[in-house]
């Protein structure tokens, strides 16, 4: 088999193996590889907390089967590597290539050193490449991300003379899923409609079952020598999908995996409950329903993502303030209809301040309708609108409507 056809295989074989333990919250590394001396996988784990060491963090290695696999790295010839991280420290585990016959498989990070009160201190990142190799020295390195499931996604897609796109669909439910797979091709001027590049066949995967192939193969696009656009997708039920470009040079071939933009993930408005006393992302967002219970923060507490707190200075006197360099701006009253139709020109054209904004009683801020935009911390810019003041004693609490511009 040509290296180019295996390096397709292992970095597209099944990397979702593991879908009971993804409600968990495990991270599942899509694919590793090792042996016949041409390929090793490397992993750094990172505790990302700069206060909490972390100890019930470990490393699974499975075959493609299931099964566990004990396999040759630096921390030993093991099945599982248990983690014991102090703050921000980093692990490298490798494998050694040292199997005889190339062998694939897949990963998983187990975590269960969490919380719900300080999750951010009881987390890690994951970092996964492969090392192609050609006898002792690294020929290329391919990374290896942490997929995400979904229902609907996009992929680009190159199809030309030594250029190839291959894709793997993990299908993630306990039952059959069928998948359908469109291309649409950039067309001149790029301003116009793309063109309609066909649908494939669509195909059934059986339950946690997996597909690995370049699109030009008989069952979806074999017609194709030359594309260049995307391809949409669409399952029935949830499935991981990675893709994978091959390129042809006069050093020999090359690989870049191709990360899917989810399209059930880039909702960008939602309605949120903000409690008085409570902090608001407004780059996510997301309201910390720990963080308002505080008056002081306990030591190592990391406050530097919150760009809003809805602050209480006394029973009748509560004000917005701004964090973290992020700022405001009020806008006004808005009903439904013009607070839609405010565009990301007019809310970067306001008047911006560090200034907090006055939610005392008899105010005119708080009230329903009353509209106000952020500049987040990240640069972002947020247009909030309160779509009702809850009373609560003596707090008044803020059911928000937001659009994040991102």
């Amino acid at each position: 088999m040509p290296m180019r056809t295996k390096l397709l295989l292992i970095t597209m074989a099944s990397f979702f193996w593991a879908v009971p333990v993804w409600p968990h919250g495990d991270k599942i590394v899509p694919q590793i590889a090792d042996g016949a001396g041409a390929i090793r996988t490397k992993f750094d784990i990172t505790n990302l907390s700069p206060d909490q060491k972390i100890t019930k963090v470990k490393v699974l290695f499975f075959l493609d089967n299931g099964s566990p696999w004990s396999v040759a790295t630096n921390r030993g010839t093991v099945s599982e590597v248990p983690l014991d991280l102090g703050p921000f420290q980093t692990i490298r585990i490798e494998t050694l290539g040292a199997t005889q016959n190339l062998t694939i498989g897949y990963a998983v990070i187990r975590n269960t050193d969490v919380t719900s009160v300080y999750p951010d201190d009881f987390d890690v990142a994951a970092t996964v490449y492969y090392e192609v190799l050609n006898g002792p020295n690294v020929i290329d390195t391919v990374s290896v991300p942490i997929g995400e499931p979904t229902r609907s996604w996009i992929l680009p897609v190159e199809i030309d003379v030594g250029r190839n796109t291959g894709f793997a669909v993990v299908n993630l439910t306990n039952g059959p899923n069928k998948v359908t797979m469109q291309l649409w091709e950039a067309t001149e001027p790029l301003s116009g409609d793309p063109t309609d590049g066909g649908t494939a066949p669509p195909f059934t995967l059986n339950a946690k079952e997996h597909r690995a192939q370049f699109l030009t193969e008989a069952g979806f696009f074999p017609g194709r020598t030359k594309f260049k656009g995307m391809m949409k997708g669409r399952s029935e039920g949830p499935v991981a999908i990675l893709a994978l470009l091959q390129t042809s040079t006069p050093t020999g071939v090359q690989f870049a995996t191709l990360v899917p933009a989810p399209l059930d993930s880039l909702r960008r408005n939602t309605f949120t409950y903000l409690r008085q006393g409570f902090a608001l992302n407004a780059d996510l967002p997301v309201v910390d329903y720990f963080f308002g219970e505080l008056d002081t923060l306990p030591p190592g507490y990391d406050d530097s993502t919150w760009d809003v707190r809805y602050e209480t200075q006394s029973g009748t006197a509560r004000r917005l303030a701004p964090r973290n360099g992020a700022m405001i701006a009020a806008v006004g009253l808005r009903n439904a209809t013009d607070f839609d139709a405010l565009t990301l020109e007019q809310i970067q054209g306001l008047s911006y301040t560090a200034n907090p904004i006055d939610m005392s009683d008899n105010s005119q801020s708080l009230a329903p309708q009353f509209a106000f935009a952020i500049r987040t911390d990240l640069g972002r810019f947020a247009k909030v609108r309160i779509a009702d003041v809850i009373t609560s004693g003596s707090n008044r609490d803020l059911a928000l409507e937001i659009f994040v511009y991102k």
